[in-house]
């Protein structure tokens, strides 16, 4: 697999297990069929990451690219590079028009942007491409449920609300040692 998925998620697909796997699993027809905003949420180490990335990889053996994964932070800088000019620029754009355009979409740490009035306008419009084009995102975020409508804003959390919703991911951590 490519795309910029994680290695270490990557090197970790055939170990899945638990509860994390049961959920992935129950949402994985919601998944393929496009057209889902999801949001994963809960504490750090709960597999939600495995769980996009273990998507991607059914997407690419069923026939389909696997997508894209950015960490929320990354997409905003590359994006940001647009206003810059020259070959940066151009860079930038065509970043910003594969985010659109792909089946797939993984935007991880959501939690960890300032919140910016930039990055919300930004993120919003991103995501209203893909809702209007029928793509699957998945927004991966340490937020807690309660806090998830205003972290991200009216506007995804609508669309989310109607193609997907909030997947509580509140079991606990698979990197804590027994």
């Amino acid at each position: 697999m490519e795309h910029r998925f994680p290695l270490r998620h990557i090197a970790a697909l055939e170990q899945q297990g638990g509860a994390s796997h049961e959920k992935m699993l129950s949402l994985s027809d919601r998944v393929a069929a496009g057209d889902a905003l999801l949001i994963l949420c809960g504490d750090r180490g709960g597999g939600k990451t495995q769980m996009a990335t273990w998507w991607a990889h059914q997407r690419q053996r069923a026939g389909h690219p696997c997508g894209w994964y950015y960490k929320a932070h990354d997409l905003l800088e590359l994006i940001r590079q647009q206003y810059e000019g020259g070959q940066t620029a151009v860079d930038a754009r065509k970043t910003l028009e594969r985010t659109r355009r792909t089946g797939y979409l993984v935007i991880d740490e959501f939690s960890e942007l300032a919140g910016s009035e930039w990055e919300r306008r930004t993120l919003t419009n991103l995501v209203d491409h893909r809702y209007d084009a029928l793509k699957t995102t998945v927004i991966i975020t340490n937020h807690p449920p309660q806090d998830i409508p205003a972290a991200l804003g009216r506007s995804i959390w609508s669309r989310a609300e109607e193609t997907g919703g909030v997947v509580c991911c509140d079991w606990g951590s698979y990197r804590a040692r027994p």
